[in-house]
């Protein structure tokens, strides 16, 4: 029988330079896990709240009512007998009895825990004949009746229909938060994320914070009055004004403002970034950008990106963009502007994370310059605005840093067309200024990875 040559090592295909190690998968939970819920600081009334104290209330009744089954079966059985006496009142019982209650009163009386979350016994009274006769009695008088209130009936039954269909329509169409609710911006407080315009703790703001805003300032020669006319900025508003979705809001509106994005590799929107070590305790869902922007994996080094990879490669996914550090997130009319800066808050503090393990891979020195490298955008309703994200050294030697949002500037892109071009330019401005620290420190890491080789 013949047997198959064994392959030769140069034969086997070589590794790509893209691929990333083969590494433990992360668990996201798809919910919040009891953890979440059991270590916040302060826990608002909101529907996941009720949601996980309707999971905690129902797991209890079972494991009760298990109990309850389960002890059944080793008790003793109660006589007819007992039942009686045990359904007298204590003022009509025996005085033998009342004198067991008083002795078991005085040492805490019965213990009641079984019944604790037991649902309480279904029991219909019994009806006698003559209210069951008169029960028929009544059904036949009301059939002779019917025919003359058979009309009114038909409207009472159409108008109970009507409000039925009108409350399910009410409670389809309610706002709703998804997992980046209250109790999801006070996890991210207690674990030192601070959304912008937080109360309570006076943050510093970031040294390059002038500088960001000189840099978002400069007009664009694409945006001149020539170039985008008058004309231009009613086509956008007319198309602003057909964007009643989220989904015709990303599809229509944000690539007029987008413009020309450069190398589209660098771009990668809806990717989930589940690649990604925990930013808390692990009890947070995968951030999820609308839009974001990195640097293609292969202008860092492999070696870097392997071991740097669960910090600033966010998906398993080989050809998506690598150290992102600018963000877009988007709401339509009827969104959130709470939900949309939260989103916006999460995955910036990755973006931030993730540029300072590169900016400090393999330096001797560890401390914080106290610039920003990370800008965020939200859009919704024509409303742009700019943030900056920054991690804040922490006051304890070896812990990990805080991390800020400090608002740029705003823009309302639909009132006016110098507006448009002032919020429009300064979205572009900031791509750009993004993508050059991206290059920047992309460099320096490959230049001290090769330093160190040399050694």
């Amino acid at each position: 029988m013949p047997r198959k040559r064994p392959r030769l090592c140069e034969a086997s295909p070589p590794a790509t330079e893209l691929s990333p190690p083969k590494k433990r998968k992360l668990y996201h939970p798809s919910v919040p896990p009891p953890q979440f819920w059991d270590n916040l600081s302060r826990l608002d009334l909101t529907r996941a709240a009720l949601r996980e104290l309707d999971r905690r209330n129902s797991k209890g009744n079972h494991q009760s009512r298990a109990c309850t089954s389960t002890r059944g079966h080793h008790t003793r059985k109660t006589s007819n007998a007992e039942r009686k006496t045990l359904l007298i009142p204590a003022t009509q019982s025996p005085p033998t009895n009342q004198a067991q209650l008083k002795r078991s009163a005085r040492h805490g009386g019965f213990n009641l825990k079984d019944l604790r979350g037991h649902p309480p016994p279904n029991r219909r009274p019994k009806m006698s004949s003559r209210q069951s006769s008169r029960g028929r009695r009544g059904r036949r008088g009301s059939r002779d009746s019917r025919g003359s209130r058979g009309s009114r009936g038909r409207r009472g039954r159409a108008s109970q229909t009507a409000v039925r269909e009108n409350a399910t329509t009410n409670a389809t169409t309610q706002r709703t938060t998804g997992p980046y609710n209250g109790a999801f911006e006070q996890h991210l407080i207690d674990h030192n994320i601070f959304p912008p315009l937080h109360v309570g703790v006076r943050l510093p703001d970031p040294k390059n914070l002038n500088q960001i805003r000189r840099v978002l300032e400069k007009r664009r020669r694409s945006l001149s009055p020539r170039r985008f006319t008058d004309e231009d900025f009613e086509k956008f508003q007319h198309v602003h004004a057909r964007a009643t979705r989220e989904s015709r809001v990303v599809g229509t509106v944000i690539p007029i403002i987008e413009g020309d994005i450069g190398d589209p590799a660098c771009a990668a929107s809806d990717i989930a970034f589940s690649n990604l070590e925990h930013l808390t305790d692990g009890s947070l869902v995968f951030a999820k950008p609308d839009l974001y922007y990195g640097a293609r994996a292969e202008h860092l080094k492999r070696e870097i990106r392997e071991e740097l990879n669960s910090l600033i490669v966010p998906s398993s996914e080989h050809d998506q963009p690598i150290l992102p550090n600018n963000f877009l997130e988007v709401k339509g009319p009827a969104g959130s502007s709470t939900v949309v800066s939260r989103q916006a808050t999460y995955s910036a503090a990755l973006g931030s994370r993730a540029f300072r393990a590169l900016q400090t891979y393999r330096t001797i020195d560890q401390s914080y310059d106290n610039n920003s490298y990370v800008l965020a955008w939200t859009y919704q309703s024509g409303h742009l605005l700019a943030y900056a994200s920054y991690p804040i050294p922490p006051s304890t030697p070896g812990m990990q840093p805080a991390y800020a949002m400090k608002i740029l500037n705003s823009w309302s892109l639909i009132g006016a067309p110098d507006m448009f071009r002032q919020g429009v330019a300064a979205y572009r401005n900031g791509r750009d200024w993004a993508k050059l620290q991206r290059d920047q420190a992309i460099a320096r890491a490959n230049e001290a990875h090769d330093a160190q080789r040399m050694l």
